[in-house]
């Protein structure tokens, strides 16, 4: 997927040599670099979404997780690290730690509401992969803020040379979510809801059902 180089980026006031961005109907996505940035508090997640994750996290004792230990206070957590730290859950949850303008320029505050749908699509991820008996470890997607208020489920790289994939999650829940699929030099987009999700990972995992 190309690239570009952005110069004179700043995070939270912080310059950032190099920043990345994706061409994905039209959106730009900073890469977050070497940056750190303090938790200011993980957002409350609705007692569906919190179950949900719950449920398909300790599916089979295989993820031994307490309700607990999932949900703790931010203050308890030490600083997180854009970076180096590639896990999804964690990522989501971390997007509340982003400021108003924290990519330097116009990008906005991401809310409770948004993050929620992240958590949600997240679990549904999770859902999927136990259904269709995949190892989420190996297809776990790579999730990035977008400038324009969105974040992005990316699956691309070494481990899809084939096809390519985005998910966007909308900026509230009125709005749908929005997909990109990528094989070669085709491209097609547009958007979708929650219980559309199945096909759509099918087709990026080859999966016939």
């Amino acid at each position: 997927m190309n690239t570009s180089t952005w110069d004179n980026t700043y995070i939270k006031n912080t310059q950032q040599p190099d920043t990345a961005s994706i061409r994905s109907i039209g959106r730009q996505i900073p890469i977050i670099y070497s940056v750190t940035f303090k938790k200011a508090g993980i957002p409350q997640i609705s007692p569906a979404a919190k179950a949900a994750l719950v449920k398909y996290l300790s599916f089979s004792g295989v993820y031994a997780i307490n309700d607990a230990s999932l949900f703790i206070d931010s203050r308890k957590q030490e600083e997180f690290d854009w970076r180096k730290n590639k896990n999804a859950y964690q990522r989501i949850i971390h997007l509340s730690d982003l400021d108003d303008k924290w990519d330097g320029y116009n990008a906005p505050q991401f809310s409770k509401q948004q993050v929620d749908l992240s958590l949600t699509l997240y679990s549904n991820l999770r859902s999927y992969c136990i259904d269709r008996n995949i190892d989420f470890a190996k297809i776990e997607p790579f999730v990035a803020p977008c400038s324009d208020g969105m974040i992005l489920f990316e699956w691309s790289g070494k481990r899809f040379p084939n096809k390519q994939l985005e998910l966007y999650v909308p900026i509230s829940a009125e709005h749908l979510f929005e997909f990109l699929k990528t094989e070669g030099d085709s491209e097609v987009e547009g958007e979708f809801n929650s219980d559309e999700l199945y096909p759509i990972l099918d087709w990026l995992f080859n999966f016939e059902y």
